[in-house]
């Protein structure tokens, strides 16, 4: 599954560079749409009459959504490569825009997240597809960290300058541009995606054996697992709870609680290829590892236990981000646990896990606010308390520390190829 060409032609390195470029533009598009609902919150609720309960779980379905449909894309990429894959996952993303625009079913709302997530997921895989196609596989974890880099900057979009938009123009409005954007977006990739080559096609006859290895396999299944345990700092928190926490607990702004978060999709943008230089430099990918595990539990635990200053909150942010860049290292050392052939189903496989944890994280943290809720409303939307937010975003360094034993735990017993 998704078989790689080491060493691309000559003649196709001005093409490997614009497919790449547009993948990195799609990543972060549908950061975009992932993040930019967390700065609408209060609109949302307010517009659908709904509390932390229901929007936990509206958030949590997108990524639900891209966990599903990790594996069924990663098969149509290989069977029909990215130029009409690509465009389609694109066309899903914008379309599950509408019900929350121009719809007033919360139950439509959610499956119109469901559709952004499921068409998200083709974002990451379509970079993984082109870069194994086109590019020497040495260059693979560098460019997944530029790429990742790119991609964090819609995410940082998504943030303040969505924010600011939002209150001039209309929320609703500042969707339907992206809507817009997306369509465009599309029509580029299946214009200038060229058609895939049946010699670069991913045999379809091994794929059950392929799968049947990689689940088989205790180290690969510990370090997808262990590696979901981790992503709580940036999905469970940076991608929605985060401003509403700013808000609540430490009493900032709205313009400077929408623009902190920021700072740990920057750091992450920063973190990637330097984590990825690291490990590679000195083989040092588990215990890189258990450093991101170990430093994002101590700043996030400090975090929800003291009130600091916003300069700390900034420099913490900043640093949690470079930490999330151990997404990246958890990709490459699991592909790294089973022969090349199976590279590809390997990284859709773990990726599939990481973002599942995404609903898990933004699940039980909505469960333990609306447990913790103390009946208080404020223009018919439930308002909840400081407390209300650190019980709920306290199983984030929860999982951290378990991920770092369990990594200890992977690292004693596994060798990388």
């Amino acid at each position: 599954m998704m078989t790689s060409q080491k060493t691309p032609p000559n003649k196709f390195h001005a093409l490997a560079w614009m497919l790449w470029s547009m993948g990195a533009f799609f990543y972060a598009y549908q950061y975009i749409l992932r993040v930019c609902p967390s700065v609408m919150i209060d609109d949302i609720m307010a517009k659908f009459a709904i509390d932390a309960g229901d929007y936990g779980t509206f958030s949590g379905v997108y990524y639900l959504g891209y966990a599903l449909m990790h594996l069924p894309i990663g098969i149509l990429l290989d069977r029909f490569g990215p130029k009409w894959v690509m465009p389609g996952c694109v066309l899903i993303s914008v379309l599950g825009i509408l019900p929350l625009t121009l719809g007033s079913s919360w139950p439509m709302a959610i499956a119109g997240r469901f559709l952004v997530g499921a068409g998200s997921s083709g974002a990451i895989l379509g970079v993984f597809k082109i870069l194994r196609l086109y590019f020497p596989e040495s260059l693979f974890s560098r460019l997944l960290g530029f790429s990742v880099t790119v991609g964090l900057a819609g995410a940082i979009y998504g943030g303040y300058p969505v924010r600011t938009l939002s209150l001039s123009l209309g929320w609703e409005s500042v969707l339907m541009s992206v809507f817009v954007g997306g369509g465009v977006l599309a029509l580029l990739m299946a214009f200038l995606t060229p058609t895939l080559k049946e010699t670069d096609k991913g045999a379809d006859s091994s794929l059950f054996q392929d799968l049947k290895e990689v689940f088989s396999n205790k180290y690969v299944l510990g370090t997808a697992l262990f590696a979901a345990f981790m992503v709580g700092p940036l999905e469970g928190f940076a991608d929605v709870w985060a401003f509403s926490y700013l808000v609540r607990v430490y009493g900032y702004d709205p313009a400077v609680a929408s623009s902190l978060p920021s700072l740990i999709f920057i750091g992450m943008g920063v973190g990637s290829p330097i984590l990825a230089y690291v490990a590679e430099k000195w083989k040092a990918y588990y215990p890189t590892t258990l450093a991101c595990a170990l430093g994002m539990a101590v700043f996030f635990g400090v975090l929800l236990l003291f009130q600091v200053t916003p300069w700390i909150v900034g420099v913490f942010f900043f640093l949690i981000g470079v930490l999330s860049a151990y997404q990246v290292l958890a990709l490459y050392m699991n592909s790294k646990h089973l022969p090349d052939r199976l590279g590809g189903v390997v990284t859709a496989f773990t990726n599939m896990v990481i973002m599942s944890f995404g609903y898990v994280f933004h699940t039980l943290i909505a469960k333990i606010m609306v447990w913790q809720w103390d009946g208080a409303v404020k223009d018919c939307v439930p308002v909840y308390s400081p407390d209300s937010y650190v019980y709920g975003l306290g199983v984030i360094p929860v999982a951290l520390v378990l991920a770092f034993f369990g990594f200890w735990w992977v690292k004693g017993r596994a060798s990388l190829r």
